[in-house]
């Protein structure tokens, strides 16, 4: 896919962190909240029982879908980031803060702007900063996340199985000894799974398949115990130029 270069720059930072914060996890770009839906992740670091996803603004993109593409990926994905140019950013100053209290840089949409506390974490600005300009952080890193307190949010079941392919959802109704045939329809399978499984075990099964699903950009499939169930013939992942470039 073509790219400017403005974006891919922020994308490569974007990739470098999350190799940082999620070691282990497949870096893939450009992945379908719905299997073949309009809205795509532009970067999601999926590990075996957690997916984050990145929605990437570059200076010459517009905020205008960002309302759509935020609740989308909160269905699917359990952290969602933004990570936009400095452009799209504006002061925020509290009424009661004195002269010598500098501001702090919101990302300038209803969302966000002026969510001190609900949103901050979710807001990654580009060039990033040294640290972050939060009153009450100011010497945290300004990209980051606990992965072990802030994935802890649960997507929704139906949501993240309608990400599969109809060979996956086959693989994993046979997994956990799920009546099916090669006549199944997705709708049927993905009605079964999400009435069977825990949402622990619909997580695992969803990171499970696209941790091993051949993508025209990702990092090398991982496979654990099972071979991949892939509808379409195997592609070779690309190496993006500057993929390694420190954050």
């Amino acid at each position: 896919m073509t790219r400017s270069f403005d974006e891919q720059e922020i994308r490569n930072a974007v990739v470098s962190r999350l190799r940082v914060l999620m070691p282990g996890a497949r870096i893939v770009h450009e992945l379908n909240v719905a299997g073949q839906g309009t809205n795509r992740i532009d970067v999601a670091a999926i590990g075996t029982e957690h997916i984050v996803a990145v929605e990437i603004k570059s200076r010459k993109d517009v905020l205008k879908r960002l309302d759509e593409q935020w609740k989308a990926f909160n269905e699917v994905a359990h952290f969602v980031i933004v990570a936009a140019h400095e452009k799209h950013f504006a002061d925020y100053r509290e009424a009661y803060w004195g002269d010598d209290m500098p501001p702090e840089r919101h990302l300038n949409h209803p969302i966000f702007f002026g969510k001190r506390f609900s949103y901050r974490k979710y807001v990654w600005r580009y060039p990033k900063p040294e640290k972050s300009d939060w009153v009450y952080g100011r010497h945290d890193d300004a990209w980051t996340f606990d992965r072990f307190k802030d994935l802890s949010r649960i997507p929704r079941a139906t949501a993240m199985l309608e990400m599969l392919w109809a060979a996956e959802l086959q693989a994993e109704c046979r997994r956990h000894l799920i009546s099916c045939s090669q006549r199944s329809t997705r709708a049927v399978m993905i009605r079964d799974l999400a009435w069977n499984l825990t949402g622990k075990e619909v997580t695992q099964a969803v990171c499970r398949q696209l941790r091993q699903r051949a993508f025209a950009e990702a990092d090398a499939p991982i496979y654990l115990d099972q071979p991949a169930a892939a509808s379409q013939p195997a592609q070779e992942p690309l190496s993006l130029p500057f993929e390694g470039t420190p954050a």
